[in-house]
């Protein structure tokens, strides 16, 4: 088998307050188990005032054995617990207690474009024949701290809160909360208390700056085995064609993205699995820059667990998911993902749809992907000239909170989700492609944030999906991270 590199970024789009941050990640070199590669990006910042955090690249490695005649699959490549490094003084390297990745990030208080830099990354065992993959997310540091959730009074809606529908303070001692506790009028909660192993939000975690996009998940597909890839086709309502199919055939197309089969897998001895692309504008020429490779892609529940697990990352609580949107401040009635009770749809273009550089010329407040019936770019809210309420940013920097798709948190009502913890994902996915995390597979996740398909739900306390396990056109979300 011919050695292979795959140098993925698994997300081009607007950073917090700024134009696109074109991740860049060089093609590695090796030596023994030694991967160097360059990496740069733009709009990149350390605050030491308000939010108080930063933006940083969160960096993992796939490895696949190379065997004669035989293909074998992508696993996650496990990092040593020493020999990671960034060149120059403005980047820093923060290993985790997992050795699943790193991150890249600031070093010091700075805002601005990162200049080409040097990461070197080891690797537990030496690369020797693999074939090797090197993929890069972008990510938002939510800091420790106290913050609130609930909105204080919308008692027409399911909403977090006390029984008399106030906002309740999460702090360091807070655990053993009940229904009745962040409930509000209709106590929706788990059936058993929380108690402090649950992640209600104060600690620190890393949050994906975006949701899963049509390139990210191409190149989780990308990494599945013949049956890993079969497993996913055979879970699509809307497509039941096998990964054998002719290049061109739609292997999932919803709002605007376009999945097709670039290579047809081989069905012999050897299932060789086939290789997926983007073609949002029909042409036959994949993963060209107006492909929608930006626009967030709707999964089945299942398929989003399995590529949490795969990103080693981790769903998200509806707590974490209040504070991402809200930070520390104090609750604002009906408020959404940026803070003020201001909404505006995404306007229809179509010159540069799919594009990473469709960004919105409508400049208004609470600018989303709201009920707009359509996919954009995640993040094209924001420009050079946009705050947070204009952007449609979180507190912390994050985009797209409200609309775009649905936000899938842990919790909802009937069922104990008590045993949720902060564990995240250790990389490797069962061998039929699902989700192997019994803990994750047992819980039940809820809608939070609205979405370009509905509004419902939208404000950033309203827990009006509580209850909805069903899967929609514009439903997806995103990952977290322990740390």
């Amino acid at each position: 088998m011919k050695k292979l590199f795959l140098i993925t970024i698994l997300f081009l789009a607007n950073s917090f307050q700024s134009q696109a941050n074109n991740l860049v990640v060089g093609t590695p070199t090796i030596s023994g188990s030694t991967l160097t590669f360059t990496i740069k990006w733009d709009n990149s910042w350390y605050v030491t005032t308000g939010p108080s955090n930063w933006d940083a690249v969160w960096i993992f490695v796939k490895r696949q054995s190379c065997v004669t005649g035989a293909v074998s699959p992508w696993l996650h490549g496990q990092l040593s617990a020493t020999g990671q490094s960034v060149t120059g003084s403005v980047l820093q390297v923060d290993t985790v207690s997992d050795n699943a990745g790193v991150f890249v990030r600031r070093s010091a208080a700075g805002i601005g474009n990162i200049a080409q830099a040097t990461v070197t990354i080891t690797l537990a065992s030496p690369v020797g024949a693999d074939n090797i993959g090197v993929y890069a997310m972008e990510m938002v540091n939510v800091p420790q701290g106290d913050f609130y959730i609930g909105d204080n009074n919308r008692p027409s809606y399911y909403v977090f809160g006390n029984a008399t529908n106030q906002a309740v303070q999460i702090t360091s001692t807070t655990t053993n909360l009940t229904k009745e506790q962040y409930g509000a009028q209709e106590q929706l909660g788990s059936t058993v208390a929380l108690p402090s192993t649950y992640p209600y939000g104060y600690n620190r975690f890393y949050c994906m700056k975006y949701e899963i996009t049509c390139a990210q998940y191409v190149s989780f597909l990308n990494t599945l085995s013949y049956e890993q890839q079969l497993h996913k086709q055979q879970d699509m309502n809307w497509n039941t064609t096998p990964p054998t199919s002719s290049a061109g055939t739609v292997f999932m197309n919803n709002w605007g993205y376009r999945i097709e089969i670039k290579t047809p897998a081989i069905s012999t001895t050897s299932l060789t699995p086939a290789v997926y692309a983007c073609d949002a504008n029909d042409n036959g020429v994949y993963d060209e820059d107006c492909d929608g490779l930006g626009f967030p892609v709707s999964l089945r529940q299942e398929h989003w667990l399995t590529y949490m697990e795969w990103a080693a990352l981790r769903p998200m609580t509806e707590f974490e998911y209040e504070k991402a949107c809200r930070g520390p401040l104090a609750s604002v009635s009906g408020e959404y993902a940026w803070g003020t009770t201001d909404i505006a749809q995404f306007q229809y273009t179509n010159a540069n749809w799919g594009c990473s550089t469709d960004i919105q010329t409508y400049f208004a407040l609470g600018l989303s992907n709201w009920q707009t019936g359509r996919m954009y770019r995640a993040g094209s809210a924001a420009t050079a000239n946009t705050d947070r309420v204009h952007a449609g940013a979180t507190y912390y920097g994050i985009a797209d909170m409200t609309g775009g798709t649905y936000e899938r948190c842990v919790g909802g009502w009937g069922y104990d989700y008590s045993t949720f913890t902060t564990a995240n994902g250790d990389g490797n996915i069962n061998a039929d492609g699902t989700c192997g995390n019994l803990i994750w597979n047992s819980m039940q996740y809820h809608n939070r944030g609205g979405s370009a398909q509905n509004g419902n739900g939208s404000q950033i306390s309203s827990r009006n999906y509580a209850n909805d396990a069903s899967y929609g056109q514009a439903q997806t979300g995103r990952g977290v991270r322990s740390y």
